[in-house]
């Protein structure tokens, strides 16, 4: 027996679209979802840099924080002799977390050794801050990439701790009031190097 085709005036026949109208819109509805989660994904693997609201805002107290002065401690240099990160007041400095092994760090070091020839005669200096490698080690490595800015070591990773670090490299971009102005998670590139300390230089809190 032959089943009777529905009615047009059927409500319920109205009622359902097209199978394939709903296969397309199933396709469609995942595919939204995808392209927000890979949006998501990529905002929060993507090293974000915090800038200032202004580089002549008066600083808060010491912390490790954009807008504060940066924190004092102690690190050594290749020669085992001590340097206050206090003794750079009056320069306007970039402090690089690093260790020999991280590529990422080996990545931004030529730019950050072009940024120290650039703007070292106008009161700008390089600190790369070692984490982790002894100083014959360190003193290698750098021979042959011809670093020449200066290098400091954190033995015992305090400095790391004290600055809070939760990825290599890092860099904290200093004022000459030793401020903290910029922050960058990530490795730093000439572009943003050179727009960064221009407008330090620029500045009269600078």
């Amino acid at each position: 027996m032959t089943k009777p085709a529905p009615s047009p005036n059927d409500p319920s026949a109205a009622a359902r679209p097209p199978a394939g109208r709903r296969r397309t819109v199933r396709i469609v509805a995942a595919l939204a979802v995808l392209a927000t989660l890979l949006i998501l994904g990529r905002a929060l693997t993507t090293p974000a840099q915090s800038s200032p609201t202004s580089v002549s805002a008066t600083p808060g107290p010491p912390a490790p924080q954009v807008g504060h002065y940066a924190p004092n401690a102690t690190l050594l240099d290749l020669s085992n002799r001590q340097v206050d990160i206090s003794s750079l007041r009056g320069k306007i400095v970039i402090l690089n977390f690093w260790y020999v092994a991280c590529e990422p760090c080996q990545y931004e070091m030529p730019a950050l050794e072009k940024a120290y020839l650039t703007y070292s005669d106008k009161g700008v200096v390089v600190v790369g801050v070692n984490i982790s490698d002894d100083a014959q080690t360190i003193s290698t490595f750098i021979q042959r990439l011809g670093i020449t800015y200066p290098i400091l070591r954190d033995v015992g990773e305090r400095v790391a701790l004290q600055y809070q670090l939760t990825a290599t490299p890092t860099s904290f971009m200093l004022d000459r009031q030793g401020a903290i102005r910029y922050k960058q998670v990530g490795p730093l590139d000439t572009a943003t190097l050179n727009q960064d300390l221009t407008t330090l230089l620029s500045s009269r809190a600078a």
